[in-house]
């Protein structure tokens, strides 16, 4: 079952409700990226029917728009916008399960 949490930035004020990394569930994995000409975080599909042999791999790419410019991102990375820490938010974030 895969998770996404609240991520802040307190520099440049840069938000996501993203899994902060690579994710599986019972049916999907994704990775999550920052769209560039979006300006935002979000999580892309990887790999779809992960149960088949072999699971079907896909490209990240951004939701809106397959040809827009995005990077990689990981929880353990500073911000993509700024470069200044990204935070996740714990206390008072909403944490959200899928599958």
């Amino acid at each position: 079952m895969g998770m996404n949490v609240d991520f802040i930035c307190p520099a440049c004020g840069l938000k996501g409700h993203v899994s902060g990394g690579d994710d599986y569930g019972m049916i999907a994995a994704t990775t999550t990226i920052y769209c560039v000409p979006c300006d935002n975080l979000q999580d892309a599909e990887v790999e779809e029917n992960v149960l088949a042999e072999p699971p079907v791999r896909t490209e990240p790419h951004c939701a809106k728009h397959k040809h827009h410019r995005i990077k990689l991102w990981n929880r353990d990375e500073p911000c993509p916008r700024c470069g200044k820490a990204l935070l996740q938010v714990d206390e008072q974030g909403e944490v959200t399960m899928w599958d």
